[in-house]
């Protein structure tokens, strides 16, 4: 057994572990990256990307690779009650983009390999010890980084291992989406709102749709599981499932829970948390990949810095992260709480949206508190 060294090593390389993996090596810092997946990798996500994520791929420096691929503007949010009535609003931002996980993965594989100093290994199953100096043990090779960063998701073992997971939270939320041969029928990014459960439909291409459908598993039971369950959790919109059909369907359905993931801190020694591995609370409000994109650029103003000049000042470093990420975090989660609250009384939203439909320019400020 010999020793292997980087700078920094990411477990995980779906879009959080790459946007770090990217900061990281374009600063002079050598990276791996350790996927257990092949790619492209695909997830049961919404696949919109809000105007500030747009604006933070800008400066990572991935927006043009994204560009080459099918994606989809979408200008603003539609929310529609169970009663049918009706609210939007554009961004005061810019659009945002709606792409598929698996062309997204694609287009930040192609940005990560125009850097020297970013190595990525797909389909690897690495041993980790995250004590006060973290090893990784990849093919009786150890790995000794400067920093190891978690970014292996919702269900993360780095935040187990490294003792940063808080205790379960109560709310228990769970999503599935499947994808449509439908030309988007709007600009918007379509809320569906239902008794427990909510509807959202992005446009990810001239010719395609994801449709997405998230419920609260104490508040509403689905029929059924497993293939059929979303065509189950679809019946309850039937204003939205004449709109697509089961010729239209391009790929199995994918579902993901619970969705909410909570910590008490996303740093410990040398150890730091990205992307859903960090926290999640709901995706209600499409915040996933801007607070992803957002969390690494932070990552390359406080933290990497500190690895170039090779000092002993880290973990001070990571706590100063620490608290710039509780800045990031805390209004998306009171928004996100906000949002919730429509799923606890349709009548009262109901009522918002009829509100919201009279005054698009306060929805239209909604949004933009949102996204901060």
């Amino acid at each position: 057994m010999h020793e292997k060294y980087y700078d920094v090593i990411i477990i995980g390389g779906g879009p959080a572990g790459l946007f770090a993996g990217i900061v990281c090596a374009r600063n002079n810092l050598k990276t791996l990256i350790l996927e257990k997946q092949a790619y492209p990798i695909d997830k049961a996500c919404g696949e919109g990307i809000m105007p500030t994520g747009v604006e933070h791929l800008r400066e990572l420096g991935i927006a043009p690779f994204v560009e080459k691929y099918p994606y989809h503007y979408f200008k603003g949010i539609r929310y529609i009650s169970g009663k049918g009535r009706t609210a939007e609003a554009n961004f005061a931002e810019g659009s945002g983009w709606g792409i598929q996980r698996v062309v997204f993965s694609s287009a930040l594989l192609e940005c990560a390999a125009t850097l020297s100093n970013l190595e990525i290994r797909a389909g690897a199953s690495a041993v980790y010890t995250l004590g006060e100096n973290p090893k990784v043990n990849l093919n009786n090779t150890v790995l000794c980084p400067k920093l190891l960063i978690g970014a292996d998701g919702l269900h993360s073992q780095v935040r187990k291992l490294a003792n940063l997971e808080a205790l379960f939270p109560k709310l228990k939320r769970w999503g599935v989406r499947q994808h449509f041969n439908v030309e988007p029928w709007s600009v918007f990014v379509e809320i569906y709102w239902g008794p427990g459960l909510e509807a959202y439909v992005t446009p990810v291409s001239v010719s395609s749709v994801n449709v997405s459908l998230l419920w609260d598993a104490k508040r509403y039971k689905p029929e059924h599981g497993g293939k059929k369950l979303f065509a189950s959790l679809l019946k309850e919109f039937p204003e939205l499932q004449e709109r697509i059909n089961k010729e239209d369907v391009m790929d199995e359905s994918m579902a993901a829970g619970p969705l909410y993931q909570k910590t008490w801190s996303v740093a410990n020694g040398k150890i730091l948390l990205i992307g859903d591995a960090a926290g999640f609370f709901d995706p209600i409000t499409g915040e996933g990949i801007s607070l992803a994109a957002k969390q690494a650029l932070l990552l390359e103003k406080i933290v990497i810095p500190i690895l170039q000049k090779k000092n002993e000042n880290l973990e001070k470093r990571l706590a100063e992260y620490s608290r710039e990420f509780t800045q990031i975090y805390r209004p998306y989660h009171a928004m996100t709480r906000l949002v919730l609250l429509f799923r606890l009384w349709p009548k009262l939203t109901d009522r918002v949206i009829q509100v919201l439909h009279s005054f698009p320019a306060l929805f239209q400020k909604l949004l933009s508190v949102n996204m901060r």
